[in-house]
């Protein structure tokens, strides 16, 4: 199970607003819904982001939550417009916002995912690229690229 296989160009938006987490979460369940309820998503993010901030230090979150009804995972990347304080690990401000719905039964597949994915976003340079892209099509094409030479 690949992460890279789940990021579509439509879930990837740029120069998002940021007034707050609440308002960052209602966006990403928007988005993300499909066939789920987005206030399930929403709580289920919540929820989970109370358990401890999901910043992985160097400009980047990964707010997650398993809360699918389907073995599916989605994933969503937003680029905001400025860098905000998100109660970061390393107290740095965070400017990619990567979320990731998982089923609400995880396997072991789907925990590698997720560590695999703290990995590959918190690394700077992909960071840096992500930021300075000018489309999705960009950033999607930045994560494939390092995706592919790597394992995931």
């Amino acid at each position: 199970m690949k992460f890279i296989d789940y990021i579509e160009t439509q879930n990837i938006l740029l120069n998002i607003p940021f007034r707050s987490k609440k308002r960052l979460f209602e966006q990403l369940a928007k988005l993300m819904s499909g066939d789920e309820s987005p206030r399930i998503i929403y709580n289920a993010l919540v929820k989970r982001e109370k358990l401890g901030a999901t910043s992985l230090g160097n400009g980047v979150a990964l707010p997650h939550a398993n809360c699918l009804k389907n073995k599916e995972v989605k994933i969503s990347v937003f680029v905001l417009n400025k860098p905000v304080n998100y109660e970061s690990v390393d107290e740095n401000f965070v400017q990619v916002i990567v979320c990731v719905l998982f089923p609400k039964l995880l396997t072991e597949s789907h925990y590698q995912m997720l560590k695999l994915m703290g990995k590959f976003f918190k690394k700077h340079r992909i960071y840096r690229d992500i930021i300075q892209a000018k489309s999705a099509e960009e950033i999607k094409s930045i994560i494939m690229d390092e995706g592919k030479t790597k394992k995931d």
